[in-house]
């Protein structure tokens, strides 16, 4: 029996140390945090990365998305709002299925989805698949590459009374998973956020 007991807390023991590890790699982003997402930042109160916590691990969806082919159209409409990598060979895409523009004359036009897709394009190998998924109580509001394979998706969830949550995750091309992390504690003290990548698309009311 004791020996069963030595088994089982050293077992407790070590996935307490996975989890802390898990949520000590969410800490190691601080920096663009402070900086690049500081705007998304404030958007919550009291937003401390050291209060969040790993939630769940999601694979890539990896399913198709666009051809590269057409991908010279495709900048004509959303280039001011894609994230591309530093070195140029892929972007994430977060707005196109969301918004659908389409050009009206000379002006660019949305109609909207209620729900929204975030894409990974390799344009060097020609693979475009979405990687992520998600209705209208979530919404994912900036990207930002923090290495040639991995990046970080910010956004918010909705929660009781319909406040928001900020939800992250970070996302590793070379394994094709995320992880999520939440802080249900900290709410939206602000209506939506507007990316200044959003408003670079100039998009008027139809």
């Amino acid at each position: 029996m004791k020996k069963r007991h030595i088994i089982l807390l050293t077992f407790l023991f070590f996935i307490s140390i996975h989890g802390f590890c898990q949520n000590n790699l969410l800490s190691s982003y601080k920096t663009y945090f402070d900086k690049d997402l500081k705007n998304w930042t404030h958007t919550f109160k009291d937003f401390r990365l050291s209060e969040f916590k790993l939630i769940d691990t999601l694979r890539f969806e990896d399913l198709p998305f666009g051809n590269t082919d057409n991908l010279k159209e495709f900048f004509k409409l959303y280039k001011p709002a894609l994230t591309f990598s530093n070195d140029s060979s892929r972007f994430i895409d977060i707005y196109s299925y969301w918004l659908n523009l389409e050009k009206h004359g000379n002006k660019i036009v949305a109609n909207t989805d209620i729900d929204q897709a975030v894409s990974l394009c390799d344009i060097k190998n020609k693979k475009w698949l979405r990687i992520f998924f998600c209705g209208y109580s979530t919404r994912i509001d900036e990207v930002i590459w923090t290495s040639k394979t991995t990046f970080i998706l910010a956004g918010s969830e909705m929660s009781e009374g319909d406040k928001f949550n900020p939800k992250i995750l970070i996302g590793d091309i070379k394994n094709r998973m995320f992880l999520i992390y939440k802080d249900d504690l900290c709410i939206s003290n602000k209506i939506g956020y507007s990316s200044p990548k959003l408003k670079r698309l100039n998009v008027h009311d139809e």
